[in-house]
């Protein structure tokens, strides 16, 4: 009995000892699954190879790190981050309280591309969960920002691989059904041999039948997380969101204030007509007529429900009317009646700078709409900056594009829309944010706005295409990141959630297959994330700002600016969202449907035997895990081991 006490006395001093190792493993959950890449043979052929990819995620500070063996390229390192921040508001969790890891494993001498960014992001929530991965289902696409699926490239090579490597459901983006593929070709003529390069278009659904590979196209993070987890990710309701009274109330009053000043600086004008010479008068009065014309444009959208809507026809209804009066003092001072102009607009903006300096919001739904304000205050400084630059080559009147006073007379008004957002103050709740999150939250969406922007700008180089929108996200993180530096959280917030939206809505204006598919996912996106919001009280106005913009795009048929509004509504909603995940807080469920996994001899798709209901744990919790990890069990059986030798010993002297 002596020897052993002396056993189990050692034994538990090992395990004792290695207690903080078993913790700190049990602490991380992993997810594993395959990805597909493409490779170059040294005959110029392209071959489709699986890597492996694995992904952990433990409670921290939100880092992210990436390793890769062999080589990579600087935008598959982005779309570990892109992944990290969707999974993460997928499931409603802060990423700021987990530290993500990822190791991807090739064949191929250099991973290129971000084709398995959209797996990163499934691998991500499954790790976050606490799930498996499908090893039978294998999936290639990159993941936008807003967690829908981009599309690739080499499909038709990936797809061969994952059937070599025994996958059952191959995963595409949606649209990307029919691609082309580019086959090398031999001639010879006479003594030489020439490599000639062909095209043919590939069905991936027939081509799947032929190698025993049921392809899918899927549109959103959701979707694939349905087929390769085998979870119904729930989200609040996608109906089209109600205004709350109290906002409507706001936008009203925004209208009413913006149709009075147009009507009273008409009135003005008209009274000063007669000073004007023929051609004077002719160019002014066609100014005001598109001013009259817009305010009974606000006035008919606000009677059919459209508020914010009615209030952009009132804004522009009001800064055509300065327009107007600008060419009035023009007309009878001539170009010294210019630096008079500036000084007013410039005093204008100075004026409302200071105010929104000066403010620090009580809430969040403040906080809101003083990133809104803040946004609009250097969308006038820009708009002055433009008058000042036309002016100096003294084009004041507009041609081709806006002259000088055209922009002088928007400054002035963009300066009046920053100061009445707000009036906002006090519609919806939400705790004020610690200053500490807020510069977190605005440090990690600036860098995922330069990955993305950058992304963008490589992908359309690569195709030799331009984008006015791209340009104006460029310009809008230029400004994000000059507002960072001098501590402007605010608007260094709105600036970098315009320059993501737009980066993103660029890529699908020139690489998205199936733009409906597209527009209804976002569409989707947007309601359920300002549904989730206002359940909580909060008032997401820019997202519902832009939802119904995004909404009269549609009804017109305009696909592509729905898209853009629709995008911004989310980007919007997320980033407001971000800022309300806090430390303990209790997060949204999931249903997991439960599927075959890891072994791949489920069946060829998602099952439903039965459903269960997985609660998504506070941000301060550990990953869910299913008992101990591979690792954590060498250890604890070392320490065993050691500990029966040890006493052995001990029992021998």
């Amino acid at each position: 009995m002596h020897r052993i006490g002396k056993i189990a006395a050692v034994t538990l001093l090992m395990l004792t000892l290695l207690a903080p190792l078993t913790s700190e493993a049990s602490n991380r959950s992993r997810a594993f699954t395959r990805v597909p890449a493409v490779y170059q043979t040294p005959e110029g052929i392209s071959m489709g190879s699986l890597g492996n990819l694995t992904v952990e995620v433990e409670p921290g500070e939100g880092y992210v790190y990436f390793s890769a063996d062999p080589l990579t390229q600087i935008d598959t390192q982005g779309a570990a981050r892109t992944a990290a921040l969707v999974a993460s508001y997928t499931l409603g969790k802060d990423p700021l309280s987990y530290n993500f890891y990822y190791r991807l494993e090739s064949d191929s001498m250099i991973i290129g591309g971000p084709s398995a960014g959209a797996a990163m992001t499934v691998a991500t929530i499954a790790a976050l969960l606490g799930k498996e991965v499908r090893q039978d289902v294998v999936m290639t696409g990159m993941v936008n920002p807003d967690g829908t699926v981009g599309p690739v490239g080499g499909i038709p090579e990936k797809l061969e691989a994952a059937a070599r490597g025994g996958a059952r459901i191959f995963l595409v983006p949606a649209g990307q059904r029919v691609v082309e593929r580019t086959i090398p070709k031999q001639v010879k003529i006479g003594p030489l041999i020439m490599t000639t390069v062909e095209k043919e278009k590939v069905d991936l659904v027939e081509l799947g039948k032929k190698l025993g590979v049921e392809v899918k196209e899927v549109s959103t993070i959701a979707d694939a997380a349905r087929y390769m987890i085998g979870i119904e990710l729930e989200r609040p309701t996608a109906k089209e969101p109600t205004l709350p009274k109290e906002l409507k109330a706001v936008i009203e009053k925004w209208v009413d204030h913006y149709l009075k000043e147009s009507e009273s600086i008409r009135k003005w004008v008209e009274a000063n007509l007669s000073k004007l010479s023929y051609m004077a008068r002719s160019a002014v009065e066609k100014v005001l007529k598109l001013s009259e014309k817009l305010s009974k444009k606000a006035q008919e959208e606000l009677a059919n429900g459209l508020y914010y809507t009615a209030s952009s026809s009132a804004f522009q209804s009001t800064f055509e009317a300065e327009y107007a009066r600008s060419l009035v003092y023009f007309a009878i001072s001539g170009p010294k009646s210019i630096d008079l102009i500036a000084k007013r607009v410039s005093d204008k903006i100075n004026s409302v700078g200071e105010k929104l300096n000066g403010t620090k919001p009580g809430s969040l739904s403040s906080l809101e709409a003083l990133i809104a304000a803040k946004t609009r205050y250097y969308m006038a400084k820009d708009a002055l900056s433009r008058a000042t630059q036309l002016a100096s080559k003294n084009v004041y009147f507009d041609s081709t594009d806006w002259g000088a006073l055209h922009w002088m007379s928007y400054a002035y008004w963009r300066a009046e829309t920053a100061e009445t957002w707000t009036w906002l103050f006090g519609v919806g709740k939400g705790e004020a944010v610690p200053e500490s999150r807020l510069r977190k939250v605005a440090s990690v969406m600036l860098y995922e706005a330069e990955s993305v922007v950058s992304y963008a700008v490589s992908l359309l180089q690569d195709i030799g295409a331009t984008s006015d929108l791209l340009n104006e996200a460029s310009d809008d993180l230029d400004k994000a990141g000059a507002a960072f530096s001098s501590g402007d959280l605010y608007g260094s917030l709105g600036l970098t959630t315009s320059a993501l939206a737009k980066a993103t809505a660029s890529i699908h204006q020139w690489f998205t297959s199936d733009p409906e598919a597209v527009q209804d996912a976002l569409r989707k996106m947007s309601y359920s994330s300002i549904n989730e919001l206002l359940r909580k009280g909060i008032v997401p106005v820019l997202a519902l700002s832009y939802a119904e913009t995004a909404k009269v795009y549609a009804g017109s048929g305009d696909k592509f600016d729905s898209i853009v509004y629709f995008e911004l509504s989310s980007a919007h909603a997320h980033m407001l969202s971000l800022l309300a995940l806090v430390r303990g807080q209790t997060e949204r469920t999931s249903t997991a449907t439960p599927t075959a996994t890891g072994t791949g001899t489920g069946p060829a798709g998602p099952t439903a035997p039965s459903t269960v209901t997985v609660t998504v744990p506070p941000t301060t919790s550990a990953p869910e895990s299913s008992g101990f990890s591979t690792s954590q069990m060498i250890l604890l059986l070392g320490a065993l081991l050691i500990g029966l030798f040890a006493g052995y010993l001990l029992g021998k002297r």
